[in-house]
């Protein structure tokens, strides 16, 4: 009896002594768990590519700024200034002005009304496609609806050309193409025209008058 009376309290503090060395390994396992939790989550490294796309996007919005601009340094249009307006409303459509306004009136009513001038102070122009390398156009006065054909069409289109349908709201130059004879030629040639508001007719311009 004396024995048995030992050894309870020996099992019983073996079973003690056991419990508490798992709980310290529990404890001890659960540390590393803990930081690897901390070290897998690196959100500030996700700001950098953040920038870096920035970067890109800020290059790719220059590049087509660059193209108009080389095109304006090639002609003079401070040469034939337009007068100054300050655009309030525009007047109504009058498509008995052009005798072809009629066959383009959704083209030319649909531009008249979301448009502003573009063209020379007082002109709402729209431009559409005629063909194969070919162009035309109409512009509107918003001074009193009254409907002129821009310098355009087969008279003016080319197979091989660098760009067409150039002008501005403050310019009456209107350079209607640069054209090439062929892909590999190095020259060029234009067909330019200024508008003349008093006549209100486009008169044609050489090469040397617009540089």
């Amino acid at each position: 009896m004396k024995i048995n009376s030992l050894l309870i309290p020996l099992i019983a503090f073996a079973l003690v002594s056991c419990k508490k060395k798992k709980e310290t390994v529990t404890a001890e396992v659960s540390k590393p768990a803990m930081a690897d939790t901390v070290v897998a989550m690196p959100p500030e490294e996700l700001k950098i590519d953040t920038a870096t796309g920035n970067e890109s996007e800020n290059i790719k919005t220059e590049e087509p700024g660059a193209e108009p601009e080389m095109i304006t340094d090639d002609f003079a249009f401070n040469k034939f200034p337009s007068a100054n307006y300050k655009f309030v409303k525009k007047a109504k459509l009058d498509f008995s002005s052009d005798e072809g306004a009629h066959n383009f009136r959704t083209r030319i009513k649909d531009a008249y009304e979301s448009g502003t001038p573009n063209f020379a102070s007082y002109y709402i122009t729209v431009i559409f496609g005629c063909g194969s390398s070919c162009i035309m156009g109409m512009m509107t006065d918003v001074r009193d609806g009254k409907i002129y054909g821009l310098p355009l069409g087969e008279e003016t289109s080319c197979l091989f050309a660098d760009d067409r349908a150039i002008f501005y709201p403050d310019s009456r130059l209107f350079i209607a193409s640069i054209c090439r004879e062929s892909n590999e030629a190095e020259n060029v040639y234009y067909h330019a025209f200024v508008w003349n508001e008093e006549k209100k007719v486009f008169e044609k311009v050489e090469e040397k008058d617009i540089k």
